[in-house]
């Protein structure tokens, strides 16, 4: 699986992503995730860095991924 980046700012201070993840936001992130393999649609919040995130959901495979971002129109 390659590593895509997918982002849309909702708000001055949130961002909604799919994206693997990296270890900081795991440390940020408002559940444990014991598999951080693959896609997660996740929302950050915080100005410039993120100060927390929100997972909303594991993405299964790289073509959820493309198609999650369509349907949600990430750029």
């Amino acid at each position: 699986m390659g590593e895509f980046y997918f982002s849309a700012q909702l708000d001055e201070q949130t961002t909604l992503c799919i994206a693997p993840l990296s270890d900081r936001r795991v440390e940020l992130a408002d559940t444990d995730v014991e598999d951080v393999s693959g896609y997660f649609l996740y929302k950050t919040h915080g100005r410039d860095e993120p100060e927390a995130v929100e997972i909303l959901a594991k993405v299964t495979s790289e073509e959820a991924a493309f198609t999650l971002r369509e349907m949600l129109r990430l750029d």
